[in-house]
């Protein structure tokens, strides 16, 4: 099958860059960095084309910052890619990443999976959240691997693969977007993809502030509580 290994990496975090490619490479992995949208370039006419305020402001509980536009639009510059270049998958790493020394024996056990797949977790860098097993594959190593289900998938995208038919399903809902890119994915239902994990989880995130803190904070930001409550309710009804 043929796959690539994509790292967003914004133009001006060259000590990342740095970092993120001594450990993508000591796992025995090339990769083509794709050069990150920097949100703190974008005006606000290019914003606009691609965040839905109106849709915020019924349904999220605050509008995102020009970081956090940002990091969705080098998300859909991947999907991109993986179209325009034919294949049948693509890893897309993020360059805060830590990853594990496992990382290769999950990747090289992609192809084995039998079940039809859209787009795959590689990371729960935040809050736990509870899966099902649904098959099991061996990776190098004798590394035993579960593709696992979500009811509702793990926030952060610093590592995840993406299918041709997953990019192709999520480019045509995506944008506009009026949410950051990790919760549209949890509302999978609604973007019309199948979100899973490859367990156990191969990448964490550094300690290091990330860049869409540095260009805005979230906490700064008005909120909208009780868009927070409708939505909580809305999604437990799957609605």
């Amino acid at each position: 099958m043929k796959f690539n290994v994509f790292l967003i990496n914004l133009d001006r975090s060259t000590e990342r860059l740095q970092r993120a490619s001594e450990q993508i490479e000591a796992a025995g992995f090339t990769f083509e960095r794709v050069p990150a949208v920097d949100g703190a370039t974008l005006t606000d006419e290019k914003i606009a084309k691609v965040f839905d305020a109106k849709a915020a402001a019924k349904r999220f509980h605050y509008d995102l910052t020009a970081g956090e536009v940002g990091c969705y639009l080098s998300h859909v510059k991947c999907w991109e890619k993986i179209i325009d270049d034919n294949l049948d998958y693509a890893v897309i790493l993020e360059d805060d990443l830590l990853l594990d020394t496992q990382f290769a024996s999950v990747i090289s056990a992609i192809p084995q999976l039998k079940s039809d797949w859209h787009y795959l977790k590689l990371s729960c860098p935040f809050k736990p959240r509870p899966y099902k097993t649904t098959e099991t594959v061996i990776g190098k190593d004798n590394l035993e691997i579960s593709l696992v289900n979500y009811n509702k998938s793990p926030t952060g995208t610093v590592a995840q693969v993406v299918s041709r038919e997953g990019a192709k399903r999520l480019l045509a809902k995506k944008p506009p977007f009026f949410r950051p890119i990790d919760i549209d994915l949890q509302w999978s239902w609604e973007v019309d993809i199948i979100v899973q994990g490859l367990v156990p989880y191969v990448a964490d995130v550094s300690d290091e502030p990330s860049e869409i803190q540095r260009i805005a904070q979230r906490k700064e930001l008005k909120k909208r509580p009780f868009n927070k409550l409708k939505e909580t309710i809305r999604f437990k009804l799957k609605w």
